[in-house]
């Protein structure tokens, strides 16, 4: 039975990142969908609560992603492994696109670059809560 977690978590985790990540687009597109004002207010007056909402959804979804594995030890390793690289990943494509790097553009990628670290650290935090290590 064990052999079968083992085997059933990696697609899981892979899984949860796609949920994450694709809840992360639709924010993103929602935020540059807004009109200035709108953008404006939501940002002065919601936005730290709107992101600290999605740091929890995406940790609690690691957390139950976590209880898939009947190793607390294979569980924190694979989940810190994998948003370690995706974070690497999502970092270097974001400097290394071919635009013309504007105050604006900068300024959006610094940004996301911080954003997708605090990501990182809530999924790794998540992983943590469900192994029982916080």
């Amino acid at each position: 039975m064990n052999i079968i977690r083992y085997i059933a978590f990696v697609p899981i985790c892979f899984f949860s990142f796609f949920l994450i990540y694709f809840s992360l687009s639709h924010l993103i597109l929602w935020f540059l969908g807004l009109d200035t004002f709108w953008l404006i207010v939501i940002l002065l007056g919601f936005g730290s609560l709107i992101w600290g909402v999605f740091k929890g959804f995406a940790a609690i979804i690691m957390a139950i992603a976590s209880f898939v594995s009947p190793n607390r030890q294979f569980s924190a390793l694979t989940i810190l492994i994998l948003s370690l690289l995706n974070c690497v990943w999502l970092i270097y494509n974001i400097w290394s696109m071919d635009v013309n790097y504007s105050g604006k553009v900068i300024f959006a990628a610094i940004v996301f670059t911080i954003l997708t670290f605090e990501l990182t650290f809530a999924i790794i935090y998540g992983a943590a809560i469900g192994n029982g290590e916080s």
